[in-house]
């Protein structure tokens, strides 16, 4: 409140007559003051949050810490169950970062990191929107899920040839050689199965990758998971 300084009478805040005397208030509202914050402050100053307008998710409270690669805080722990010593529960126990991402940024580009992991199309949430860590982080997984393939699929062509060209047999006909060389049952069935078991590490990887991405779960894959390509 403020006070006239004819009459005494009490005013509102900003009136600019008496209302009793009529007299003219000089008391005008002043502007609140805001200090700029100093060198070394960087700008961290109390209310001060770069890190949210820089993001565009003005109401997101990991968005400052989300300045660091794929939107998760290295100071903060990832969700993980501990180790049971069981290999095969304790390979697929990877880190889990989604509580640390934007829920609105998932759902926005879920349908995006879903597509990624079909092939050659990683580079799908990248094109989509550019910005999303969410929409990153898995088309890193996409990506390393995909080089992992075609190594795979190198290694085993290379072992299938092997066992073809080294497992061979001369061909005959009715009990009488022909002068011809074959691969014989047993090296058919070796290049058959390098095949088989070197396909299943990326059939795997291409089913975890998928179900996460499905989840909306921000979720490394078991041991190429935790390598970073796309930043």
């Amino acid at each position: 409140m403020q006070f006239c300084n004819q009459c005494g009478a009490q005013m509102n805040d900003g009136a600019k007559f008496c209302p009793k005397c009529g007299a003219v208030s000089n008391q005008a509202p002043q502007a609140p003051q805001y200090s700029q914050p100093s060198a070394d402050q960087s700008f961290n100053a109390p209310g001060f949050n770069s890190g949210a307008q820089q993001q565009g998710y003005g109401n997101n409270p990991n968005a400052q810490s989300q300045q660091q690669g794929y939107g998760y805080d290295p100071n903060t722990q990832p969700q993980q169950q501990p180790k049971t010593g069981n290999f095969f529960k304790d390979i697929l126990n990877t880190p889990d970062y989604t509580s640390q991402f934007d829920p609105m940024d998932i759902q926005q580009n879920k349908g995006a990191t879903i597509a990624s992991y079909f092939g050659i199309l990683f580079w799908l949430p990248l094109a989509m929107n550019s910005n999303s860590r969410y929409g990153r982080f898995h088309a890193n997984q996409a990506l390393l899920n995909l080089i992992a393939s075609v190594a795979l699929t190198i290694v085993s062509t290379i072992l299938q040839v092997l066992c073809r060209s080294i497992f061979v047999s001369e061909v005959t006909i009715f009990g009488y050689g022909t002068g011809e060389y074959a691969t014989n049952g047993f090296g058919w069935f070796l290049s058959g199965l390098f095949g088989f078991i070197l396909g299943l590490p990326s059939l795997g990887l291409f089913i975890l990758g998928l179900i996460n991405s499905i989840n909306g779960r921000a979720k490394e894959m078991p041991i190429i998971g935790k390598f970073r390509i796309i930043k």
